[in-house]
């Protein structure tokens, strides 16, 4: 998800390589004295994220003579995505940016990305047989592509190995066994529990945290096949599922088999040292396991409610195309060839957890042999975005709010039903103020 800081590199670091980089542009030229021509790129990825996409652009920069991608990286969350809507409302936008996929209905429909072109896309090799069902049909606003699918990151499971093993839990492919039950879920939470002799066998950091509760909910709320309809004048959804997925919730974080109280750092770091055997989080927590030499391995959230559907919350990394009022022809073709050339390059970026989103990359025996990484990266073919509205995304508040109503149910502070029946009404004034704006 990009959004923890790593010093190693920092914004700072990246904007002033860029500086530097623009420099160098402004007074080199290309083959045969031809000028190299400056393409801007925005985005928010630092720490691990960071690094890894600088590297790749870096390769893709040093393919490209007569380019110069310059990075700009900006803060995370409502500041990116704030300013890159004010730029492309001017329309002098940069010429290319990054943007979760869950935001895109935020931003396509009122003119601020401009569409790919699907001609010059193929030119490059890059097509909707290229990605994943999900990617592609999410990409489309009113009949026009307005993102390019670089990931997809999910809501999983990471288990340790040594753990599992010692419990006597693993088959012979060394994976868990299967689980089909709420009931199976909490008993293997017990037995690691009864290994490590810790409080807990199952780790969920959630609270003050909407976004994780959103993740986990969203994630057995879609295994109902149910969805959220947001596009009326009232919040639209299936009380029922809605309902038995937060009291499914509810009934993991029992004191038992994990804490009530958990925050996302706590829930880490119990994993981390080996106090669980469990830990329900995203695919973005991979490095900092491996780094850790962690005995790791790693599965989708299973289907506990009996209706066969494999789902699981998720998001993903997308080039978008800001709007610009006079595009430079020469730029823009030039930044066709970058995302296409980032794309085919984008093997490192499996090793930040995330599912590569160009097929050809994932498809290649170099990505099949990353664990547990391949154990989970099936979630790209069933990954469920967020309902799309303007309010709804990746750090948007309609995960606060989220979490504002659900926590309570979960802590025991009210009642399901009276935590469902206050967020509907968030979302009826969310909903309200979107048709005012």
């Amino acid at each position: 998800m990009s959004k923890w800081p790593n010093p190693r590199l920092s914004r700072r670091r990246v904007l002033r390589v860029a500086g530097l980089s623009a420099l160098l542009a402004g007074c080199g030229t290309g083959p045969a004295g031809r000028s190299t021509q400056e393409i801007e790129f925005w985005h928010l990825l630092t720490g691990g994220d960071g690094e890894r996409m600088n590297q790749i652009v870096t390769k893709a920069d040093a393919d490209m003579p007569q380019a110069r991608i310059k990075q700009v990286v900006l803060a995370w969350g409502a500041p990116y995505y704030t300013k890159l809507a004010m730029s492309a409302a001017g329309g002098r936008s940069p010429d290319l940016g990054i943007a979760h996929m869950s935001r895109l209905a935020g931003y396509a429909p009122g003119g601020l990305l401009d569409p790919w072109d699907l001609n010059r896309l193929a030119r490059y090799g890059v097509s909707q047989s290229t990605f994943t069902a999900p990617a592609w049909k999410n990409s489309i606003v009113n009949g026009k592509v307005y993102a390019l699918a670089l990931d997809s990151h999910a809501f999983v499971i990471f288990f340790n190995t040594d753990l599992a093993g010692k419990a006597g839990l693993l088959d012979s492919g060394g994976k868990l066994p299967p689980i089909k039950s709420l009931d199976e879920m909490k008993r293997l939470g017990t037995e690691f529990k009864k290994l490590t002799g810790n409080q807990y066998g199952l780790a969920f950091g959630f609270l003050g945290d909407g976004a994780q509760l959103w993740r986990l909910f969203w994630t057995f709320y879609s295994q109902h096949g149910a969805t959220f309809d947001l596009s009326g004048d009232r919040f639209v959804y299936d009380a029922e599922a809605f309902s038995e997925s937060v009291e499914t919730m509810r009934s993991l974080v029992d004191g038992q088999v994990a804490s009530t109280s958990a925050e996302y750092a706590n829930a880490s770091s119990a994993f981390l040292n080996g106090d669980v055997g469990l830990v329900l989080s995203g695919v973005w927590e991979l490095p900092q396991y491996q780094d850790a030499k962690m005995p790791l391995g790693a599965m989708p959230i299973p289907n506990m409610f009996g209706t066969g559907i494999d789902a699981a919350w998720g998001d993903s990394h997308t080039f978008v195309l800001p709007h610009q009022s006079n595009p430079d022809e020469e730029r823009r073709e030039l930044a066709y060839e970058a995302v296409s050339r980032i794309l085919k390059g984008s093997l490192s970026w499996g090793h930040a957890g995330h599912t590569p989103a160009f097929q050809p990359v994932v498809n290649t025996p170099e990505f099949k042999a990353l664990r547990p990484n391949n154990d989970y990266a099936a979630t790209a073919s069933y990954l469920h975005y967020d309902p799309p509205a303007s309010f709804t995304g990746s750090g948007s508040n309609f995960m606060t709010q989220f979490g504002s109503s659900i926590q309570n149910a979960l802590i025991g502070q009210t009642s399901v039903k009276d935590a469902v029946a206050g967020f509907a009404e968030r979302v009826n004034v969310l909903m309200s103020q979107a048709v005012k704006r």
